[in-house]
């Protein structure tokens, strides 16, 4: 077999099991594992294989009460990537019992041709039918690499050679299937590229210049490749869907590792640039009902169906993509910027509860079920993913990309055995402390990545002070012989600051403080006052001046105490934006009660809300029946 071309990534991730988490995230990871995959019911995933669906949006037809849509195949895959790279990294042995079981199930079901779908073959094709066979693929890879097993690569290369079969050059066109132009059945491209590099297999890699240089430029396509370069951004690519463009994109990019075509590369950077500077939440989210709306069009209420969790995953998840490939360490600026914000906010604090939507003006509605919501299983794909992003591999030495106390056991190129142990409390405190072990001295580089949102640091290994570090893609650059026993001190300096929108938002500010973003939680409020009853005082000469950093203990985190008065609607003129609930406050305000208001991070932000869990299967359009926090707030200069 001849070995397939592929570009060689900047870096590569480590081993499933070789780095460990142990502070917010690792926390977070945990309870994933614990709480959420270990209690995942088979039957919720398993089902629509075993009995397979209707096609269409069926609530009344469907085989299982509650169930609204004809995609839950796609949970299968995603779960169980999740849960491989979950119990890789932890040596759980109770998960992979539950894995290997699920699987032996699930291929149970994979017919004679190939065919591992939710469909009766008189339906095949006409929904999402290959957007389950993509994820189906993603499932199967991930458990294939970690058990070696030849059959289950089989089967992953069965389901490929049977899509195959009936579209390609001179078949049917894949733009014509599935929902969103097309764009939900093209997720088929990134594990295909994925299997070409297993197999080796030249038709599979054909089938992906195909689908991008034909099938999508067709007249009914999404156009993806040749509206982005034209540079009308993704809120004009085929209809605009948020997380099947995302996942597109992704695909793009495995197609140019495997072309070198350098117009695939630079249609993904163009998009990446137009969501940065027109579509992302300053929580690092995206999306209007799930849609990439007009440029600068960042609504903030809940009820508009905002920051769904499948974007927020789709686009760190793009990050990280892109990150790896080019070294370039903007990326993982924009994946902590979700992470630390949307992300983390969707999951409750115990792992188990996810949200679908989450608005910057919104109260929380976390649910249990997958059925019949696509978010919890990839909010907890992107969960899985971070021990193998935290510290990557580059040519000769190592990059550090989150900062987390951890443990990484690496290997370095030259097969020396390296040990890096980190301390810290980020993303609450600046303070990073990295202590190596290697089993001899080796000449290095080691790159710390220097947060985009961070003006001022500092930086000494083994207590000299480094004055003038060279700075490389966005990293603090080391590069000399270490030692066992070197210790490097990290201090990134995190002030409070007030981010003003200069798009909307009128009068209103955002508080942020290191990667974290803060809101106003009606629990820290006095019980008869409301959130849009509250002015921020603010100092005119330095607006966050006055705004006090304290560690809460309860929380195990760190909120802020904001000067504050009271405003009432008669001493208050009333700004309304066209389909906006919110208020901006512009006239003069009633000083009453001045006091301090609390201000948490936005991932705390609602969890103390006791109405903020549901149980059972619930809808993802339920309505949004109070408002529990909010980011952007109403302010004054103090006299």
């Amino acid at each position: 077999m001849t070995e397939a071309f592929r570009l060689k990534d900047r870096t590569s991730r480590p081993p499933y099991d070789a780095v460990h988490l142990k502070g917010l995230l690792g926390s977070r990871f945990e309870g994933s594992r614990l709480n959420r995959l270990h209690h995942q019911e088979e039957d919720h995933l398993l089902w629509p294989f075993q009995e397979h669906c209707p096609v269409g949006y069926f609530p009344n037809n469907h085989p299982k009460p509650g169930i609204r849509g004809d995609w839950q195949g796609e949970f299968m895959g995603t779960w169980l990537d999740a849960a491989i790279l979950s119990a890789w990294n932890a040596d759980d042995a109770t998960l992979r019992e539950k894995v290997d079981g699920m699987v032996k199930s699930w291929l149970a079901t994979q017919d004679a041709d190939g065919y591992l779908g939710t469909y009766d073959e008189v339906d095949r094709w006409k929904s999402w039918d290959i957007w389950v066979q993509a994820h189906d693929i993603i499932g199967l890879l991930s458990y294939y690499r970690l058990t070696g097993d030849p059959a289950i690569l089989d089967s992953a290369v069965k389901i490929a050679d049977r899509v195959l079969k009936d579209f390609g050059p001179g078949k049917r066109a894949v733009r014509e299937t599935g929902p969103h132009v097309g764009m939900a059945s093209s997720a088929f491209l990134e594990p295909l590229i994925w299997l070409y590099w297993e197999t080796g297999k030249q038709e599979y890699l054909q089938f992906g210049r195909w689908l991008v240089d034909e099938d999508w430029e067709a007249e009914n396509g999404p156009q993806i490749v040749s509206t982005i370069l034209k540079g009308k951004g993704v809120a004009e690519c085929g209809n605009s869907k948020g997380i099947e463009m995302l996942i597109d994109f992704a695909g793009l990019l495995e197609l140019y590792r495997a072309t070198g075509e350098e117009r695939y590369f630079k249609t993904v950077e163009m998009a990446w640039q137009d969501i940065v500077e027109h579509h992302l939440y300053i929580t690092g989210s995206a999306s209007t009902g799930e849609y990439f709306p007009k440029d600068y069009v960042l609504r903030n209420d809940g009820m508009l169906h905002i920051g769904e969790t499948c974007v927020s995953m789709g686009w760190m998840y793009l990050n990280l993509s892109l990150g790896r490939l080019t070294g370039d360490g903007k990326y993982y600026d924009m994946a902590e910027q979700t992470l630390y914000n949307h992300l983390l906010a969707a999951q409750s604090p115990d792992g188990k509860y996810w949200l679908y939507y989450m608005g910057l003006r919104d109260s929380k509605r976390y649910r249990w079920h997958t059925d019949p919501e696509c978010c919890p299983s990839r909010g907890v794909r992107a969960i899985a993913q971070l021990p193998t992003h935290a510290y990557q591999l580059t040519q000769r030495g190592v990059d550090v990309n989150f900062y987390d106390s951890s443990e990484a056991n690496l290997t370095l190129a030259d097969g020396t055995w390296l040990k890096l142990s980190m301390e810290t409390d980020y993303p609450y405190d600046g303070r990073v402390r990295l202590t190596i072990d290697i089993e001899k001295p080796v000449e290095f580089p080691l790159r710390l990545r220097l947060p985009g949102w961070c003006s001022n640091s500092t930086l000494a290994v083994n207590n000299q002070s480094i004055s003038a570090p060279t700075i490389e893609q966005g990293y603090l650059s080391l590069l000399r012989t270490w030692k066992a026993g070197d210790v490097i001190e990290l201090v990134f300096d995190m002030p409070v600051r007030a981010a003003v929108d200069t798009l909307g938002n009128s009068g209103r500010v955002a508080i942020t403080r290191g990667p974290l973003v803060f809101a106003a939680d009606q629990a820290y409020l006095p019980k008869k006052l409301q959130i849009d009853e509250v002015t921020m005082l603010l100092d005119q000469s330095a607006p966050a001046g006055s705004i006090r950093v304290v560690r809460d203990e309860k929380t195990n985190s760190v909120h802020l105490f904001v000067p504050r008065l009271n405003s009432t609607p008669e001493n208050v003129t009333e700004l309304w934006r066209e389909k906006e609930r919110y208020k901006t406050l512009t006239g003069p305000a009633a000083r009453r009660e001045k006091a301090e208001l609390e201000l948490v991070p936005f991932l705390e932000a609602g969890n103390l809300d006791p109405r903020n869990t549901r149980e059972g299967i619930q809808p993802n359009t339920e309505p949004v029946t109070h408002i529990t926090f909010q980011v952007w707030l109403p302010f004054l200069f103090q006299d």
